[in-house]
């Protein structure tokens, strides 16, 4: 989470106090971005529009019947493994919940060896009868407990220490049977730092560590690995040619089977792609290696685009610009991180520090950079991506702002090109409280999830689930409502499990709707809970 910004930028919110005062400058707020738009300003979203939705309140769990939620009229959802629940191999669930994919057994070949899977078909058969999907779940921790895999130890990577302190991270997958959990387990472990990923082509979840790091003792990490959705099957190897960086999140392009990655490291952040060099859909065939290569944008060496020119140089001048990318090759994608300088007159944001080696590769064959790499969803040929702190903070230090996000649009004549639009942007945090992980709807509706302070608007404090309309303008479409009492924790059982507090500053991750489009699962990292959603989502752009 980046703290780097006051809740009081220019003056808009002094305090929790003023939300009277918010309220009441909602309207003029919007008026003033319309203006900005439609005069030749840079379009920086100043607040949020109208909901299609409606507004939001706050909403009772059907599994708890706290407020946990704020969600517009007629939408209920339930919450289920939370952190420290006991889970059916006997482990509690890990803290910090993340990135999440919704998947669904399929006749794809998971195997190794090109032989029929028949656990895999009879798995997908029941899953389509029987309402049942699986969600496979990241955990963000770094050197604490080990999660383990009872009865296979290939879906460990590294068991530096001892289970009590070891290499903390991993993933767990949820079983869900009409909206409701009915068995929750450990996929990976012997990671760190999953922060995000993505669902495969072949319905497995790419896990990625968000880090560059040895563990002490152990091995080196950084990398992506694929997860099956049947812990007995996971094998923990990393895919050494999809590089080694502080990894965030992938989308497949399924015309080209391409990866496209995000890079999450202040402004040392790179935009990947991974070009496999087997064309199977199949469980560990990233595993049989590719080419990386980094985005640069045509005509433009070493391009910044870390926030809007205006305080700082930058290559991106307005919402809506367009940026023709070509891309460059990484050659060496599992090296080392590395001293880089740079440092020229002019340049918004200097380099003086260790990055990782892909990122000192991709500049010196001049690749753009971003601020921080977050979310990334591949959806009807476009690529949604979210840059976090994308913006000025109030120092106008670049690369320290409220966020936004960008588009990609692949050349389907030239694999080689492509067409990078700033979609939206967000000028103050009332308007967009720093875009982390970003999902899209069966139907093409984008939803963002943010991770900054907790922000005040009219339904008060705490972060937020946003839209984001046709004209790429945000609105609320939910938030996080989490307080909890000593009473509240006795009355669902968590005491000692939990500590009572306010937690609504705490950043949503992980969001994915079902295939079907009825239910948006989605977490909240911290205390650890995972929701789903359902609703009148043919009210507006979501459905």
């Amino acid at each position: 989470m980046d703290n780097s910004i006051s809740l009081d930028r220019r003056g808009l919110i002094k305090s929790a106090g003023v939300a009277a005062a918010v309220t009441t400058t909602f309207s003029g707020l919007v008026a003033q971005q319309a203006e900005a738009a439609a005069t030749g300003g840079n379009g920086a979203q100043l607040a949020p529009v109208a909901s299609p939705y409606g507004p939001i309140a706050p909403a009772a769990c059907q599994e708890t019947g706290l407020n946990l939620l704020q969600l517009p009229q007629g939408f209920t959802y339930r919450s289920f493994s939370w952190q420290g629940d006991l889970m059916n191999d006997g482990q509690p669930v890990p803290r910090a919940h993340d990135g999440m994919a919704c998947v669904l057994p399929s006749q794809f070949d998971y195997d190794q060896d090109d032989s029929s899977d028949e656990g895999d078909k009879k798995a997908a058969k029941d899953a389509k009868k029987n309402n049942t999907v699986y969600l496979i779940r990241n955990h963000e921790i770094g050197i604490e407990r080990r999660m383990v895999v009872p009865g296979n130890d290939a879906a460990i990577y590294d068991a530096v220490g001892t289970i009590e302190q070891g290499a903390g991270g991993g993933c767990t997958v949820l079983k869900i049977k009409d909206g409701k959990l009915v068995d929750h387990r450990v996929a990976i472990g012997g990671t760190v730092v999953n922060c995000a990923g993505g669902a495969s082509m072949w319905n497995t979840w790419l896990t990625c560590e968000e880090t560059i790091e040895t563990a002490p003792g152990g091995k080196k990490h950084g990398y992506v690995f694929d997860v099956h959705y049947d812990p007995s099957k996971t094998v923990a190897e990393p895919i050494r040619d999809m590089g080694r960086f502080s990894h965030e999140a992938v989308a497949f392009d399924k015309e080209t089977g391409y990866v496209y990655m995000t890079e999450d490291s202040r402004n040392v952040c790179a935009l990947y792609r991974f070009k496999p060099n087997s064309k199977k859909k199949a469980y560990l065939a990233l595993h049989q290696g590719g080419k990386l290569q980094a985005a640069k944008v045509v005509g433009v060496d070493k391009a910044n685009l870390l926030a809007l020119a205006g305080a700082q140089p930058s290559h991106i001048a307005k919402v809506g610009q367009k940026l023709q990318i070509e891309w460059v090759d990484i050659d060496t994608p599992d090296s080392d991180p590395v001293l880089y300088v740079e440092n020229e007159v002019g340049n918004p944001a200097p380099i003086n520090g260790t990055v990782a080696g892909p990122f000192a590769q991709a500049r010196a064959k001049g690749a753009l950079r971003m601020s921080r790499g977050e979310g990334i969803h591949f959806w009807d040929g476009s690529l949604f991506i979210t840059d976090t702190s994308f913006g000025y903070d109030s120092t106008n230090r670049p690369g320290r702002g409220t966020g936004c996000v960008w588009e990609y649009v692949p050349s389907r004549s030239n694999p080689e090109r492509g067409t990078l639009k700033l979609l939206y942007s967000a000028d103050l945090r009332i308007a967009g409280n720093n875009p982390d992980n970003i999902t899209v709807s069966p139907n093409g509706g984008v939803l963002y999830m943010e991770d900054g302070d907790a922000v005040v608007d009219e339904f008060g404090p705490g972060n937020r689930l946003m839209g984001l309309t046709a004209k790429g303008l945000a609105y609320i479409f939910a938030k996080n409502n989490l307080v909890f009492s000593d009473a509240d924790l006795a009355a669902i059982g968590r005491t000692g499990q939990l500590s009572a507090g306010d937690y609504r500053g705490n950043e949503f991750a992980g969001g994915t709707f079902s295939p079907d489009g009825t239910t948006l699962f989605v977490n909240i990292q911290t205390p650890g809970i995972t929701f789903a959603i359902k609703g009148p989502w043919k009210l507006g752009n979501l459905k």
